[in-house]
């Protein structure tokens, strides 16, 4: 595979990054979506923090929102596109948001995930680890009774 680039996102990418995000997104709403607050929540959200991007060859391939805490970066929204997964790229957007933890001076980099999308297992293969869990109530859905909100950690 060719080089990735990491960089922050401009406004000239919001397009091509609203449809990386929606596109990777889509198969998780089969078993997720979140509720009108929460996604109320999100958009404010996405206006306090820093937007990267990856890009493979010039189009945007997938892209990942953090925010600075008083003791941590805290990731929100990792999304590759369906064609690129598996290829390393959340890892490379991970490692990226680490550096800039250290750079901050900050010891740790949280995310949090449903545990119901299976991807609990590959944030910990990526270095991150449980540290919370609970009932996910700022979400629905169809296929499961209950969902499970888990927050996981990667020191830096």
């Amino acid at each position: 595979m060719n080089d990735i680039l990491i960089r922050e996102a401009t406004p000239a990418d919001a397009a091509e990054v609203t449809t990386v995000f929606e596109t990777a997104f889509a198969p998780l709403r089969s078993l997720y979506r979140p509720t009108g607050a929460a996604l109320a929540r999100q958009a404010e959200r996405a206006q306090a923090g820093t937007r990267i991007v990856a890009e493979l060859d010039g189009p945007i391939v997938a892209t990942v929102q953090y925010d600075l805490h008083a003791d941590h970066i805290h990731v929100i929204g990792l999304a590759v596109h369906p064609d690129f997964q598996r290829k390393g790229i959340a890892g490379q957007l991970l490692d990226w948001i680490g550096i800039r933890a250290k750079e901050l001076g900050q010891p740790a980099v949280v995310l949090d995930t449903i545990r119901e999308t299976g991807n609990v297992t590959l944030f910990e293969k990526l270095g991150f680890r449980v540290v919370h869990e609970e009932k996910a109530t700022w979400c629905v859905s169809e296929t499961y009774r209950e969902l499970h909100d888990v927050k996981l950690e990667r020191l830096v």
